[in-house]
């Protein structure tokens, strides 16, 4: 799946791609690269580093901050987004036209 920075208008949230399933596929992609570390190196303290990522990420600091942040700068168009795109990962709604 490729997304185009450039085909995205600059005062809309990218929302296609990756975006499309998740609103912080950065975090998504993290966890998921440590478990997999601490699953091929058979590690209980990577493990454990992993979980503690897990929670830290999910905290609401990291994600009201950058939520908010989008909010002001997108407005109406990243509320929208929002509303059908789940914040970690899954199916989003479909768009009703």
């Amino acid at each position: 799946m490729h997304v185009s920075w450039a085909n995205t208008p600059a005062g809309e949230p990218v929302t296609r791609g990756i975006y499309r399933y998740s609103r912080h596929p950065m975090y998504v992609t993290m966890v998921l690269l440590l478990l997999g570390v601490s699953i091929l190196s058979a590690s209980w303290g990577f493990l454990l580093l992993t979980i503690i990522s897990g929670v830290g990420f999910t905290r609401p600091f990291f994600l009201k901050v950058e939520e908010a942040e989008c909010l002001g700068h997108y407005g109406a168009a990243y509320r929208e987004y929002m509303n059908r795109t789940p914040r970690w990962i899954g199916i989003p709604e479909s768009e009703k036209e």
